[in-house]
């Protein structure tokens, strides 16, 4: 599953797209372009699929919105219209393109393959944190060489945390990354899969999630996740 940020003016085209992309299982999310920057710092998404079917000039809107992005990188998917076809050459910096009106197989597809290609966290199969070992390939983690016993939403909230040590997420940050952009429950539930987690995980000497008061939480950089071939 991806998380995918529609950036659109155009409520019922970025409705269908929304549609189209969330019978793969993946997660989206559409806001206009004035609320482009803040929507991706605060929902860290995959990829963005940017909607540049307009009137004016889109190399101009283009350049713009990298412009606001400046320091924020993520792979965009742009959808364009035929007539325009021959200035794509002159967006710097994007991912892939779709011409409207598209085929929704199509766009599945593109969709499919481009979080492929930029799939977060390792392609490895074992992520190695201290004592705990994350096996990606069977869902599996064990401290110490045991194994234990996590919940789905336990794993995925371990393993992200574990890719991404010493960054700081707010409850909200996690809620999304998580459970989704869909997902109407409280933060409670990330604080009560946090304390779950730690009961698990933290042995002996070792102390990994940290909490940042009035913040959120961060895994520690005094044991940063980092690949080893088995």
């Amino acid at each position: 599953m991806g998380r995918i940020l529609i950036l659109s003016n155009k409520a019922d085209l970025s409705n269908r797209l929304k549609q189209n992309i969330e019978s793969q299982t993946n997660s989206v999310l559409y806001v206009g372009f004035p609320d482009a920057v803040e929507a991706i710092v605060k929902k860290n998404p995959d990829i963005l699929l940017v909607d540049l079917i307009i009137q004016g000039s889109i190399v101009e809107l283009w350049r713009k919105l990298r412009y606001d992005l400046e320091n924020i990188h993520k792979p965009a998917l742009v959808l364009i219209s035929e007539d325009r076809i021959r200035e794509i050459e002159l967006l710097e910096g994007i991912s892939d393109f779709i011409v409207y009106p598209y085929n929704s197989r199509e766009l599945e597809m593109r969709v499919k393959l481009l979080l492929k290609r930029y799939e977060r966290g390792s392609t490895e199969r074992f992520i190695k944190i201290g004592n705990i070992v994350i096996d990606q390939t069977k869902y599996e983690v064990t401290v110490d060489g045991w194994p234990l016993v996590l919940t789905l939403k336990e794993y995925e909230l371990l393993k992200y945390l574990a890719t991404h040590p010493g960054r700081v997420f707010t409850r909200e940050v996690l809620l999304d990354q998580i459970w989704g952009y869909d997902y109407y429950g409280g933060t409670r539930t990330v604080d009560v899969h946090i304390g779950r987690l730690r009961t698990k995980i933290e042995t002996g000497d070792y102390s990994f999630i940290k909490t940042v008061r009035g913040v959120g939480y961060t895994f520690t950089e005094n044991h940063v996740a980092k690949v080893v071939n088995h």
